[in-house]
């Protein structure tokens, strides 16, 4: 297993949507807890058992958030008796939630955590095997740039996997739960949009992407998606 550093000594830099982000990590985490249930309206262990799924050696948690969800997902993979990464870096812009991440990996080996924003990622090119945006696209503020810093970092044939929140959908009772719910994020500052599942697939795509799979479930597309092999330019 390889030994990385644990924190970056980088300016931090300013990234739109950090202020919503000032409570402690263990309110985050319930908070978060109430909102997947409200507007994913997909069950925790759906959400663990795809993620897990798309763990390389050398992996990319794109907002970590507070290490919480992280954690869980390696805790599925070793429940699976899967091997865990040799290098996982995660990243995120608020200083807060990586305070509750350093909690909980501050001394676990293999595990680099970084406070940065997503389209500036200090890292080579072609650099990650597998790459995880955890609810988190919602709150992206430049989307385009962030994929397009992602696919930077990527191995050619690395893989993608993220969740999508969509307009709300379903029956009538489950709409108004889930519109009540991202009322509520957007005066907080933690959602910027909800998406279109048609749309979604065709930024990916144009940001030179390969879309590979994608389902819904609830109020949520599941994309799983690659970086081509043998772009030009590709390492």
């Amino acid at each position: 297993m390889i030994d990385v550093p644990r924190e970056t000594n980088a300016p931090v830099p300013s990234a739109r949507g950090a202020a919503a982000y000032r409570d402690p990590s263990w309110w985050y985490d319930l908070r978060g807890l109430l909102i997947l249930m409200g507007t994913y309206q997909v069950m925790l262990w759906t959400h663990l058992r795809f993620f897990a799924r798309n763990l390389g050696r050398r992996h990319l948690e794109a907002a970590v958030g507070s290490g919480t969800f992280l954690g869980l997902t390696l805790l599925t993979r070793f429940l699976s008796r899967e091997s865990r990464p040799a290098e996982i870096v995660g990243i995120d812009y608020a200083e807060r939630m990586l305070a509750g991440a350093r909690r909980l990996f501050g001394h676990t080996r293999g595990i680099r955590l970084v406070q940065a924003d997503l389209s500036k990622i200090d890292a080579p090119d072609a650099h990650f095997d597998s790459v995880n945006i955890a609810h988190s696209f919602h709150a992206f503020p430049e989307p385009d740039k962030v994929l397009a810093e992602l696919h930077r970092v990527m191995k050619p044939g690395a893989a993608l996997r993220v969740d999508v929140l969509l307009d709300p959908r379903g029956g009538s009772l489950r709409r108004w739960l889930a519109t009540r719910v991202n009322d509520f994020c957007f005066r907080k500052g933690i959602l910027a949009r909800t998406c279109d599942e048609q749309a979604t697939r065709a930024q990916l795509v144009a940001n030179r992407f390969e879309v590979v799979d994608g389902y819904v479930l609830g109020n949520t597309l599941h994309v799983v998606a690659r970086k081509p092999a043998g772009l030009p330019g590709s390492a």
